[in-house]
């Protein structure tokens, strides 16, 4: 497969999901709805084509048996009452005679047309243009031996004017269908993807149906536990910040005030520098304890609020 063909393919191919099952059942189903229709054509045209042959043979034999009954000059007058459409009469030797047919199906038909000429007559089948041989014809000696050549005019394949319509409609009926499947099996995750997206940064959403189909329904319950499960966790660890941030505020208290009986003026606004920071990083910790106050069940309880008032 060449480099351009891949990229023209990847052009044609959908990007969604929505796009890649559609075409991928509507062309299996057309492909076998395809392959259906030629195969009852196929088996629709063999049988006629075996009745055909049989009621030929018949309709030639009783036409043979007829001139062979009528004298010979009244013979001319009969050839345009016995010919029919597919294949008219004719006195005299015309064309050149294919003793041995290659295609079983001709085979097959000259024998129908021996039996039932019965052991009198003789068949052969004849070509008008040779070495083509396109137009066919039977050769048939009456019991007097008078040949009679019948030309044959194959019948052209005429399709029904309604089968095209038919078809058309099986086609958009098949596309309906197709597009509901895809659109009830894409659905569920249009709606993943909406809590996901509704998912803002408190962590809070509205849990999604746990109903439909079992493996939507499984798929929605797995989320919402999951959606509880990192809320729970986020709570956890915010309460740890809280926590930790509440239990460092005596030791600092007590660094300060050691701080100050120090004598030495440079290591004093030093170290009262170092613990101005560590209490600046103390208040973002209860504030960002504040902020994510109220995340999952009984956070506020647990989140000390004294610390809170301490560090403003």
């Amino acid at each position: 497969m060449s480099a351009g063909f891949r990229r023209m393919a990847a052009r044609l191919w959908p990007a969604s999901l929505f796009g890649r099952l559609a075409i991928i059942l509507f062309s299996g189903l057309v492909a076998a709805h395809v392959l259906a229709f030629v195969l009852i054509v196929l088996d629709r045209i063999a049988i006629e084509n075996e009745l055909g042959s049989k009621f030929a043979a018949a309709d030639i034999a009783d036409a043979v048996a007829i001139l062979d009954y009528v004298a010979p000059e009244e013979r001319p007058g009969w050839l345009d009452r016995l010919s029919r459409r597919h294949f008219r009469y004719f006195l005299g030797e015309r064309g050149e005679i294919e003793p041995n047919p290659s295609s079983k199906r001709l085979q097959g038909n000259i024998g129908r047309l021996r039996a039932a000429l019965g052991p009198a007559h003789d068949a052969n089948f004849v070509y008008f243009d040779p070495p083509q041989r396109l137009r066919r014809g039977i050769r048939i000696h009456l019991k007097d031996g008078s040949p009679l050549t019948l030309v044959l005019f194959p019948e052209r394949e005429i399709i029904s004017p309604w089968l095209p319509a038919a078809l058309a409609v099986q086609l958009c009926i098949i596309a309906f269908f197709v597009w509901l499947a895809v659109k009830l099996a894409t659905q569920p995750l249009a709606r993943l993807e909406c809590a996901a997206n509704s998912l803002g940064p408190d962590l809070r959403g509205e849990p999604l149906p746990e109903d439909g189909p079992k493996e939507v329904a499984r798929a929605a319950t797995a989320l919402n536990a999951m959606q509880r499960r990192i809320a729970e966790q986020v709570t956890e660890r915010i309460q740890i910040l809280a926590a930790i941030s509440h239990d460092l505020q005596t030791p600092i208290t007590r660094m300060r005030l050691r701080a100050d009986f120090l004598g030495d003026s440079d290591a004093k606004e030093k170290l009262q520098g170092d613990l101005r920071e560590m209490q600046t990083l103390v208040k973002q910790g209860l504030a960002l304890a504040q902020e994510y106050d109220g995340i999952g069940p009984g956070a506020n309880a647990h989140i000390p609020v004294e610390a809170s008032r301490k560090a403003s």
